[in-house]
């Protein structure tokens, strides 16, 4: 299946150091050069916003306005004219003031949208910061799943925004009323359990999916496996989802003094934990080196991209921040390769791009933005 989202035009009005900047687009590839510092990185991040409330920096709001903006806010956006199953789109992105700092405003065709931006395409990235992903924290590597897995199933995304909203709302009631208001405390908890439910299994569910690919790669790559280590996922294995739910909703109970005097949520469904295992080997990636850690990384993207091949209606971009930096030029060619085959969308940045425009492969399939000029 094809990807049948392409972004023509972009616009920027006073975002970061890109006082205006309007880039007409034509090609699977683009690819946006320029010298450190020049702002590439603000180009995809302008685009992360429009499904992401923080963007691919995870940013405040009144960071993304140029500092040297005199007038009101409004003079600030994001503008992009997009093709969506060969139907033209102008969405916008805006800024206002509200109590709080700024609030987002995002239109569709110069009226404030009904829906979601990602409901109507998703938006997948890669940066820098992936490189230590087995470093880093394990919200971070359940955050690279969760990615992955709301770039081809939206209702995945509302699902976990209504588990944060659960969870906010029973450890307000039980601060309030402690376990005095046991009718609305018990429907709150219902709710979240079968909530937790559903993004276990969908996690457990796309986790095969991968598997199926990285235990057999293609080239002279050591098999992988991947594995979710909460007990909620390892019951899910075991037990119907029924059974499992049943189980959670106990547990919240029991912990009902224990989350009143922590403030937080102590059994949750986003307490699991990513663990990458080289079964060629029986190591897991963690304790591999930095450069096979890279190359692990690459194989779990590459596995991503077949199941994309599979979707039946296809509608995401990627955007590729520096990956030249971290990963093998060779890999990052095939990944390109296999991009610009399933038509997808890719914006990537590097401080010049030459080396990869002497690939004639290439030349035909890649707009050369260079933003320093």
């Amino acid at each position: 299946m094809f990807s049948n989202v392409r972004i023509e035009k972009l616009i920027l009005n006073n975002y970061r150091n890109h006082k205006f900047l309007e880039l007409d687009l034509k090609k699977n590839i683009i690819l946006i050069c320029g010298r450190n510092g020049s702002g590439k990185t603000n180009i995809l991040e302008s685009l992360s916003l429009f499904t992401s409330s923080s963007g691919l920096k995870k940013t405040n709001l009144i960071e993304i306005v140029n500092s040297n903006l005199k007038g009101p806010v409004e003079l600030f956006g994001v503008n992009i004219l997009c093709k969506i199953n060969n139907k033209k789109m102008k969405i916008g992105l805006g800024l206002k003031k509200n109590a709080s700092g700024l609030k987002k405003i995002i239109n569709l065709e110069g009226l404030k949208a009904k829906k979601k931006i990602d409901e109507y395409f998703s938006i997948f990235w890669i940066t820098p910061k992936m490189t230590f992903l087995f470093q880093n924290s394990r919200e971070e590597r359940r955050n690279f799943i969760d990615q992955m897995i709301c770039s081809i199933d939206f209702s995945f995304k509302k699902f976990l925004s209504l588990y944060e909203k659960y969870k906010t709302e029973r450890i307000r009631i039980l601060k309030k009323w402690n376990e005095a208001s046991e009718e609305w405390l018990g429907l709150i908890e219902k709710k979240l359990a079968g909530t937790g439910i559903i993004i276990c299994d969908a996690r457990r569910k796309f986790i095969k999916q991968l598997n199926l690919h990285l235990s057999s790669p293609e080239g002279p790559f050591d098999s992988l496996e991947i594995e979710l280590s909460g007990e909620l996922d390892s019951l899910l294995l075991k037990k119907p989802a029924i059974e499992v739910e049943d189980f959670f909703l106990k547990k919240l109970k029991e912990n009902r003094k224990k989350d009143i005097f922590t403030g937080k949520t102590n059994f949750s469904a986003n307490k699991t934990d990513l663990i990458v295992l080289n079964k060629t080997y029986n190591r897991e990636a963690k304790n591999h080196s930095t450069g096979e850690q890279k190359v692990i990384i690459f194989l779990i993207i590459f596995s991503f991209m077949k199941i994309l091949k599979n979707q039946k209606d296809l509608k995401i971009l990627f955007l590729l921040d520096d990956v030249f930096s971290f990963l093998d030029k060779n890999f990052v060619l095939t990944v390109l390769d296999q991009l610009n085959k399933l038509k997808i969308q890719t914006w990537l940045t590097d401080v010049s791009g030459d080396w990869i425009m002497k690939k004639e492969s290439f030349k035909s399939i890649i707009d050369k933005i260079n933003i320093d000029e």
